[in-house]
Order: structure tokens, then C-alpha cells, then sequence
């Protein structure tokens, strides 16, 4: 009998509190097309209080606070009081920053929205993608004889994440750390049929700082940017290996060793690139093909004698270069926080 009470007293429970929350919607959307008719009326005092009353005591949804706004815009625009006006214009964009003005909207609220443009103030993106890397030599050391050159091959990936704000509407600045990999083979011709090869796995983290300009051709929607910066470098670990293979002989290749104390540990680079932007409300996708170029060589030349297992048993001492960079990385971004500008530096 108990268990029968409890269930008659929780069925009536939830029953008055689905008519209980009708009463109130239906009391909020009354409210909400009286104000409207005020506004029609031209009772723009009523409508500004009826507006601060509907905000205080009830719990409106998206669209309905967008509606009470509207119309609390349009009274104080054609009451005479521009700058509550523009107040208010601000506060809709903050909460509303992707609205697109409609025809059917009252006039002087899209006149009032029309003075301003919402821009994102902080992000927050990620990117991975490809290197290419092409050595620049600075010196090569030669202890036997060659034939020809050496040829590199570098490559690598990165992943970085970028923390940005942005103080103009065209400007942005990122710090974004990341994380990178190389691969370096290179390759000398020693004879007709021997073969130097040297071989290196590389790990970088980088702190880029970059200050990015956009640019609006076509829209809000896609943005092209070009971007500039420096970066710091510092080689985590580096591992080597080195050996001669000849024609019709059996190469047994040695494991990698460490070498990271014969490089420069820390490095500095200049940077810059093109981005194509693809906005769509608070995500950005995006495409980079960006350039960079170290400042200091990659390997140490204070220290280019000091591996002598490398120098006398594979006759080879490391060419000092430095590393010119290309890459090409898919991003995305999300806009965390919007701020409110007013079109020629003013509102009304």
C-alpha cells in the first residue's frame, strides 16, 4: 500500500511540474509578442521595462532572449538613446557573434548592428604536416679521395599546437610549440663500386612566435593570410651510423649511436609562409606552406674532430650546414573568445 502511495504521490509530482513549466513558456512567449505589440505601438519606455522584467524573472531560451534583445535594441535607438543602444548592440554580439542580419528584423536594429563586426580575440589551432629540408653547406671536410658530391636527403614531420590573440582584425600573433623529425641520409661515391653512406634520426622541439596578416578578397568565409616570425630550436637527441657498401660484398649495417653533443643543441631561425583560411563560425580550417632558415649551422664546427671513431674508421668528418626548411601542414582552429568593433572606430 505504501509502495502504491509513492507512486501516485511521484506521478502527481511530475504531472504539476509539466503544467507548471507549460505555464511558464506559455507565459514567457505572451510576454515576448507583448512586447513586440509595445514596440508596434511605439511605447518604447514600456518595451525597455518589460525587457529588463522578462530578463530578470525568466529563464529565456537562445531564441528568446535573441527576440528580447532585438526589440530592447530597436526602443533604445528610436527613443533617442544611442549609446544605451549601442551598449546593447554590443552585449547581442557577444552572445550572439555568428548573427546574420535579417530582412524582416526592425530597422533600427539592423541600422545598429550594421556599425559593428565581431572578430575572434583568442584561439587556439593545431597542425601537423611535412618538411623537405635542403642543407646549405658552409664547409666539407674530405679525407679520402671522391667522386663527386655528397647528396642529402632530409625529410621529416611535425606537430604543433599554437595559442593565438588577436589585436586587430587583420593581425594575429601565436606562440605555438611543436615537435619535429628528421630523417638524414646522405650519400657519397667513394669508387666505381664503393659507397659512403651516413644516416641520422634527428628530434627538435621548436617555439615559434609568428605574427600572421589576413587578408578578405572574398569574404569572411575563406582568408588568405601570410605570416613572418623567428623561432628557438633545441635538438633533443640525435642518433648516427655510418658505413661502406661495395658491389658484391656483404654490408653489415651498425646500429645508431648517439651524437647529439656534436651539434648545436640550440638553434634560431627566421620564418615565414601563406595560409589559406576556411571559416565556418568558430572552427577554422586551414592549409600552410611556410619557409625557414637557421641561423647556426646544424652540426657544431668547434667540434668537427672530435668523433674520431667516425674520422678514422669511415674516414669522414660531418659537413657543417645549415638547414632550409619548406613545409606544407593541415591545421585546425577554434576561436574561444569573440570581442565586438565598431566599424570607422566609433558606433552611433
Amino acid at each position: 500500500m505504501m509502495k502504491g502511495f509513492l507512486h501516485i504521490f511521484l506521478m502527481m509530482t511530475i504531472a504539476i511540474s509539466a503544467v507548471q513549466t507549460a505555464h511558464a513558456q506559455g507565459d514567457t512567449l505572451s510576454q515576448l509578442q507583448r512586447l513586440e505589440d509595445l514596440y508596434s505601438a511605439g511605447k518604447y519606455d514600456q518595451v525597455l521595462q518589460l525587457s529588463q522584467q522578462i530578463g530578470d524573472s525568466h529563464i529565456l531560451t537562445k531564441d528568446e532572449n535573441l527576440h528580447r534583445l532585438k526589440f530592447t535594441v530597436a526602443a533604445y535607438k528610436d527613443f533617442g538613446y544611442r549609446r544605451e543602444a549601442d551598449s546593447a548592440a554590443r552585449l547581442f554580439f557577444e552572445k550572439y557573434p555568428f548573427y546574420e542580419i535579417k530582412p524582416d528584423d526592425p530597422q533600427p536594429f539592423r541600422a545598429t548592428l550594421g556599425n559593428y563586426y565581431t572578430m575572434p580575440k583568442f584561439s587556439v589551432w593545431m597542425a601537423a604536416g611535412v618538411r623537405m629540408v635542403r642543407p646549405v653547406l658552409h664547409s666539407m671536410r674530405q679525407i679520402v679521395d671522391t667522386v663527386g658530391s655528397p647528396e642529402y636527403d632530409i625529410n621529416g614531420y611535425s606537430a604543433q599546437i599554437g595559442f593565438e590573440y588577436s589585436p586587430k582584425r587583420m593581425l594575429s600573433i601565436s606562440v605555438a610549440p611543436s615537435f619535429a623529425k628528421y630523417q638524414i641520409e646522405r650519400k657519397m661515391i667513394r669508387s666505381e663500386i664503393a659507397t659512403f653512406r651516413y644516416n641520422e634520426s634527428c628530434k627538435v622541439f621548436e617555439l615559434p612566435v609568428i605574427a600572421e596578416m589576413m587578408m578578405y578578397p572574398w569574404g569572411n568565409d575563406f582568408v588568405p593570410s601570410i605570416y613572418g616570425g623567428a623561432q628557438l630550436k633545441y635538438i633533443i637527441a640525435t642518433k648516427s651510423n655510418a658505413y661502406t657498401d661495395a658491389i658484391g660484398t656483404y654490408t653489415e649495417v651498425p646500429a645508431k649511436k648517439d651524437d647529439t653533443d656534436y651539434k648545436n643543441r640550440t638553434n634560431y631561425s627566421v620564418l615565414g609562409g601563406a595560409r589559406l583560411n576556411y571559416n565556418h563560425r568558430r572552427i577554422t580550417f586551414f592549409v600552410d606552406f611556410g619557409v625557414s632558415y637557421d641561423i647556426k649551422p646544424y652540426n657544431d664546427p668547434d667540434k668537427k674532430f672530435d668523433d674520431l671513431t667516425l674520422m678514422y674508421k669511415n674516414l669522414y668528418i660531418r659537413d657543417v650546414f645549415s638547414m632550409l626548411e619548406y613545409n606544407a601542414k593541415i591545421g585546425v582552429e577554434v576561436n574561444l573568445q569573440y570581442t565586438t568593433i565598431a566599424k570607422h572606430h566609433y558606433g552611433y
